[in-house]
């Protein structure tokens, strides 16, 4: 009897190992396959530096804020994602996205996140530029050079440099 029991369960695992050996890729596509193979070292790094501080320099700030961004990778319909490299160094607005994820890879500074919580002393009507903002109730992340930090959609989140500090980050942006 239990000899029978256990080829009985010998021959219930068979097709599990069987399964277990294919190949998982067999199904998944590889045409059309776009031609993105990317690579960014530390020189293509320092360029976009460079980019960022010349535009910062030529005070072309978002809203008049030393906030510049530079395109690594684009968006485009055939991926949901994209590739900014940016750069603060003083106050900028919190910001929320609809549809958007963001990856933050700290390159260079430190300072802190703030995530959640919600916008105050917003002036309604009145253009941004000038205007400042901020989270009450966010949790607060300090990030420095070689941290990541996840942001999901639908969450105000802030970018805090300490005064005469700054912060250089890759954002990988990833659109639902």
């Amino acid at each position: 009897m239990r000899y029978a029991i256990s080829l009985l369960a010998l021959a219930c695992l068979a097709p599990a190992a069987t399964a277990a050996a294919q190949d998982p890729f067999a199904d998944v596509p590889n045409e059309p396959r776009p031609e993105e193979y990317l690579h960014w070292d530390a020189e293509a790094v320092a360029g976009f530096q460079g980019e960022l501080d010349e535009a910062l320099g030529n005070g072309e700030g978002i809203w008049g804020t030393p906030f510049v961004v530079a395109t690594a990778l684009a968006r485009a319909d055939h991926r949901p994602h994209s590739v900014q490299i940016i750069h603060r160094a003083g106050y900028t607005q919190p910001e929320i996205h609809t549809a958007k994820w963001d990856l933050y890879v700290v390159l260079k500074g430190a300072g802190t996140v703030r995530v959640g919580g919600e916008r105050v002393n917003w002036v309604e009507g009145q253009p941004p530029e000038g205007q400042r903002p901020q989270l009450e109730g966010a949790e607060d992340f300090e990030v420095t050079e070689g941290d990541i930090l996840h942001v999901p959609a639908r969450s105000w989140h802030q970018v805090v440099v300490p005064e005469g500090g700054s912060i250089t980050y890759a954002l990988i942006n990833v659109f639902e």
